[in-house]
């Protein structure tokens, strides 16, 4: 989850219904946070959109066929050739659309050389293979390391702006969105938004068809689902982790690019299966909660805020007390209101992501009420922490979430440790969404919490919320 403040929806921003962009099939975007969507090149000929399905995706393929020719004629690292293709593989990130892990701060910025080179040489590999579809750099993702779903998006956003310039103007010309010219939108106006640090930027809007979730960083269900989308390279997959007890990331993205790059055929194989399952967002299953978040913010707000006055004189104690409240909040809507549907997909829950925003939400009318500082994931070296709660210096909680089904037992013991040692607070809330496969963690954690109470320790609070299914409210007793 992206660092979160004060976020300003698009439609809220310009005045307009935010069902007027769905009805388009349009993302409305945060315009202060990154939305945790990215474009997925493989989506473009999938398009609903006209200037996307047929414009947009010449244009990457276009694109990409100069990098790859310029890397066919290319001796070596340095040379004319290969400074051509660096120069065309900009990494640099595109500002306007809101889309990927950033934070605050919507600014563009630029990843190392060494990452673009990374692509530029696994591209050269599959070229000498004999290989030539443009479409392969969408595969970075699945075969290096360092190579995200973030970074294909950029590319592939930087390539596509002017289909997406196109039709950003055609819909705020429709909906009467004021459009102008600028360094930002030189040939096509475009909508502008000024960020409260006075700078001034051209925005972009992206169709709902073409993005996808972006996935957790050490999630490698999306590998799997890569390698097992074609049966010979499944099989040479699991033979290559066949003696690794548990595969990290890298070493199952590893075996992915040793199984593809076989020959021109498997990599074609791999591509081509990919793009037979791959298919865009959905708004209705909403598995991060995104639109959820969006309708709450956008909403009557009433429901979720508080007449309770706090009197932050009273420091970190009072400050405990916010979040004992904002969480019973959540955990009174969740397990006795209807916002459990909003945490299932069918009979599956959705990703950790979807509890923690909407739960953010809620606590957000509850600290702007009361001037408390509420920071979702806030990073201060210790690694990402899910929120921390603060009123000047001192008064400082952190809050962490796992779902049941996680690392619960670590997460209490020895993460929320480490995030609240960075966050300089002895004062934590563990947040535990049972979905119904807790086993015996909450008794574990529960007999950690009591040892270091009886040992004079610091110990933080657990809070349950039970995310399972309920019966309709006609049914409950």
């Amino acid at each position: 989850m992206a660092k979160i403040k004060d976020p300003i929806l698009f439609s809220e921003h310009f005045n307009i219904d935010e069902a007027e962009l769905k009805k388009r099939g349009i993302v409305d975007p945060f315009l202060n946070v990154d939305t945790q969507l990215f474009v997925d090149p493989i989506l473009l000929d999938k398009s609903s959109f006209e200037v996307i399905r047929t414009d947009a995706y010449n244009a990457f393929r276009d694109h990409f066929t100069k990098v790859i020719r310029l890397l066919i004629i290319s001796q070596g690292e340095g040379d004319a050739a290969w400074k051509g293709a660096q120069k065309l593989l900009s990494l640099e990130e595109p500002p306007a659309n809101g889309l990927g892990y950033g934070g605050s701060d919507r600014a563009g910025t630029s990843r190392p050389e060494e990452l673009r080179d990374t692509i530029l040489r696994t591209t050269k590999d599959i070229i000498e293979l004999g290989a030539r579809d443009p479409e392969m750099i969408s595969l970075m993702g699945f075969f290096e390391e360092q190579v995200g779903p973030d970074t294909i998006s950029d590319l592939t956003s930087r390539v596509i702006e002017p289909q997406l310039s196109t039709l950003t103007n055609e819909v705020c010309g429709e909906l009467g969105i004021p459009t102008k010219l600028s360094t930002g939108a030189k040939t096509i106006a475009l909508p502008h938004y000024t960020s409260a640090a006075g700078k001034e930027r051209a925005l972009v809007l992206v169709p709902e068809d073409i993005v996808r979730a972006l996935p957790d960083a050490k999630d490698w269900s999306e590998i799997d689902e890569a390698a097992a989308a074609n049966r010979d390279i499944r099989d040479r997959v699991n033979a290559l982790l066949a003696g690794i007890a548990t595969p990290t990331v890298a070493e199952r993205k590893e075996a992915l690019k040793r199984a593809a790059l076989q020959s021109p055929d498997a990599l074609n194989a791999l591509l081509a299966a990919l793009k037979g399952i791959t298919s865009n967002y959905d708004p209705n299953d909403d598995a991060l909660g995104y639109y959820k978040l969006k309708e709450i913010l956008s909403s009557d707000l009433k429901a979720f805020e508080s007449t309770k006055k706090y009197d932050l004189a009273g420091g970190v104690t009072v400050i405990e007390e916010v979040v004992r409240d904002t969480l019973n909040m959540f955990k009174q809507h969740v397990e006795h209101g209807n916002l459990w549907e909003e945490l299932w997909i069918g009979d599956k829950p959705k990703k950790e992501r979807a509890a923690q925003l909407i739960y953010y939400a809620i606590a957000d009318s509850y600290c702007e009420a009361n001037n408390i500082d509420i920071s979702p994931e806030a990073n201060m070296g210790g690694g990402p922490m899910d929120f921390k709660y603060s009123q000047g210096y001192n008064a400082r909680v952190v809050v962490e979430m796992k779902r049941s089904s996680g690392t619960v037992v670590h997460g209490y013991e020895k993460q929320l440790e480490i995030y609240k040692e960075a966050a300089r607070t002895n004062r934590g809330v563990f947040v535990i969404m049972d979905y119904g496969d807790m086993g015996d963690k909450l008794n574990t954690i529960q007999k950690i919490r009591a040892d270091r109470l009886a040992a004079g320790e610091q110990a933080s609070e657990i809070v349950v919320i039970d995310a399972t299914p309920k019966a309709s409210a006609s049914k409950r007793k």
